[in-house]
This record gives structure tokens, sequence and C-alpha cells, in this order.
């Protein structure tokens, strides 16, 4: 089989996939005669995120190539109307049809490990937040104060639950929700943990979260639910004394059993496990960005029946290694992400929403050529995203061609 015929395989797999799941669950607000179908604004949206840029920007090129195509603007007006509780519940749907597909292909094997983590998506806009605006601006209301970037220190925040690779299986986000204003982070993090079990058909074995989620309400909620956990501990003024005495001690490693956060009015136990990193790196496990210094964690785990403190404080630290895998994940949910300076909710909403679907079809794709001889040969560690996008870029380019025949008949 050549690259070309394999290639085809793909273009045919992905052929409508995106395009029939928005199309089913969401609805643009679309005139009685539009001149512009709904599939072609789906297109343009789908574009957008294939190639991680503005909606203006790629409608703008489109009629450059000469395709009859709608603005940006154009486009972007069919979302602003849009209820974005509604947009966020139709477009779950379109999730869960992909997470259900793989349910059926048995791609779950009965528990899971998953990465419980929140991710902030900046708030970029020409005009400054204090200055008067024109036109409405919707998503000031959902946006939070965050760490500055890029001239940014405002961004719409998300929480998602991602499945951790293990063996072949595969890391679907699995549950996402919003987190906004004033709500309450706990109780959004057992919501979607709760939705996961129930879409997997699958039990939670191990939570695996970062220091965001080290507070006391968290990890009592992770211990009501029966969720075994490994959640990075902030290095707060008393951790920091517990590693100063066991680098007095001269220690690389320790846990200490049942140790108490919080006060003794409200408070919660965990065992607390302190490992030095440049140790860790000798055993062969690195963080990227952590190069020296000490990891803390807290767990609820126990080392097993003749297993070593240091071959359990080895299991620890792997577990959460695990956790940075999935950073490549979230790269790849970046990279189908489109731009947009909208002031817009719903329009900013959709864009975050549709990345989360085009990388979980990515993963979809990858495992259903998992075992064909072309993948093997051509692509020995799985089909990259930038195959991924070119396919949809060729198949957007021809189904724009075939509307500008119709539309010349």
């Amino acid at each position: 089989m050549s690259l070309y015929e394999f290639g085809q395989k793909i273009r045919k797999a992905i052929q409508g996939n995106y395009c029939n799941l928005i199309d089913t669950f969401v609805t643009f607000a679309l005139p009685e005669d539009p001149r512009y179908s709904k599939k072609q604004t789906i297109h343009l949206f789908s574009t957008t995120g294939i190639r991680h840029s503005y909606p203006t920007t790629v409608a703008r090129h489109m009629r450059m190539a000469g395709h009859d195509h709608q603005t940006g603007e154009t486009a972007l007006g069919r979302i602003n109307p849009l209820n974005s509780e509604q947009l966020f519940e139709d477009m779950k749907r379109s999730n869960d049809v992909i997470i259900g597909k793989a349910v059926d292909r048995e791609e779950f094997h009965g528990t899971l490990i998953v990465a419980l983590d929140t991710h902030d998506v900046y708030r970029h806009s020409k005009i400054p937040m204090d200055e008067k605006r024109k036109r409405e601006c919707s998503d000031i209301r959902t946006v939070m104060g965050t760490k500055p970037k890029d001239d940014s220190c405002y961004a719409h925040k998300y929480m998602t639950v991602q499945n951790i690779k293990r063996d072949d299986e595969p890391p679907y986000v699995l549950a996402c929700d919003r987190v906004l204003p004033l709500q309450n982070k706990t109780e959004i993090a057992r919501t979607i943990l709760k939705e996961t079990e129930f879409k997997t058909h699958a039990a939670i074995e191990l939570v695996i979260a970062d220091g965001g989620f080290d507070d006391i309400d968290t990890l009592i909620m992770l211990r009501d639910e029966e969720k075994h956990f490994v959640v990075r501990a902030d290095q707060d003024k008393r951790v920091k004394k517990s590693i100063e005495e066991i680098e007095k001690e001269g220690k690389k490693y320790h846990v200490e059993y049942d140790y108490r956060k919080g006060n003794k009015k409200r408070g919660v136990t965990a065992n607390l496990v302190v490992i030095d990193v440049e140790w860790l790196k000798k055993q062969g496990i690195k963080y990227p960005l952590k190069k020296k210094g000490w990891m803390s964690f807290y767990t609820d785990l126990y080392p097993e029946k003749d297993e070593s403190l240091r071959r359990f404080c080895l299991r620890i630290a792997l577990y959460y290694k695990k956790r940075w895998g999935i950073e490549t994940g979230y790269r790849c949910i970046n990279d189908f992400t489109g731009k947009t300076h909208s002031l817009s909710d719903a329009a900013r909403l959709f864009f975050y929403l549709q990345a989360i679907l085009l990388y979980n079809l990515w993963i979809q794709i990858n495992r259903q050529f998992k075992d064909d001889p072309g993948r093997k040969k051509y692509f020995r560690n799985g089909i990259p995203t930038s195959t991924i996008k070119f396919v949809m870029e060729e198949l957007i380019r021809d189904r724009l061609e075939e509307w500008g025949k119709s539309s010349e008949v």
C-alpha cells in the first residue's frame, strides 16, 4: 500500500465525521434563505481550528483562492446570538458520541486512571477591558483573573477529565465543564468525575491532579467519593519545614503518614510523600519543568504488602509522571483551538469545545487504524496531527470546489 492510498483511507474515515457531529446537535442562527449553508459555516470554523487561526483570516484566504465564501464576521454572527449554556450542552453531546463509540469498541478496560486539570484560555481583545465598547461584551461575565501571560491577566477557565494512557488505552478528554466566577470548583470536579464514570461504564481507580487541587475541600471530596488520589502538594510553610528536616537527615525520599493538612477544626489527613528531584533523575524519572529541588504529593495510597518505602515513593512519582505525559495532549488541543477577538461568550466557548472535538477525533482515527499495515509502515508512532490537519484541509477544499460548481449551474 502506497502512502497516497493510506491517505485516502484516512480521508474516507474523517469525511463528514466532524461536520455531522456539529450539524446534528448545534443549531446556528441562520436566516430563512441563507446564501451560505450551515455546512459551509461549519467548514469555516473547523478550518479555523485546524489552522489555529482567526475566522476572518481563514475566510479572507478562501475568498482570495477564488471560493464564493462568507466573511468571518458573517460566520461569527451565526454563533454570537446562541445561548452559551445551550451551546455547551450541544457540544458536550457531540463529544459524548465519540466517547460512546470508544465504549462500544471496548477501548476502556473496566477501571480508569484519569488526570483532573484546569485550563486557562486567555482572553485577548483589541480593546482594554476598562474602556467603553460600542457592542455588547457578553464574555466579560465569564472571565476570571489569572497569572499574566502575553499581556493578558484574564482567562476563560475550563476543567477537564482526561484518560491517562495505560498500555493501549486512548487519552480521550472524557468530560469538561466551565469554571465560572464564584462557582464551587470542588463541586465541578465531583460532577465531571461522576459524568466520566457514567459515560465510560468504568470505575475511576485513581485521580492524578496538579497543585491547584491540593485544597482541603477537594481532598475531602475525593475521600468521600472513594477515589484514590495523587495530588501535587504546594509547598507551604509546614511542607517546607518537613523538607528541611528530611534534608538534614540526608534522606532522598520520605513519607509522613497521616499528615494533617489544615488545623484541628477543619482539615484532612493524607500521606505526604516528599522526593528529591535529582535522586529521581538517577532512577530514570524526569519531570520536564522541574530540574532540581523537591517534589511533594498528597495521597491516600499506602505501600503494598512487601513493598519497600523506596519502591512506594517511586510508584507515586511514576503516577504523577503519567500526568506529565498528557501535557502533549493539552498542546494538541491548543493546536486545534481557533483564535478570536470576539466579544461574544458563545464564540469563545465554541472554539474551545471544537478543539476538544477535533482532538478526540484525532485520537479516534489513530485507534481506528492502530493495526492497519499502512499506519505501521508510514506512521509507526501514530498518525500525527499535521497529517490529520492536511487531510481535513483537502476535504474542505474539495467541498468548497463542489459548492462553487453547483452555484455556477
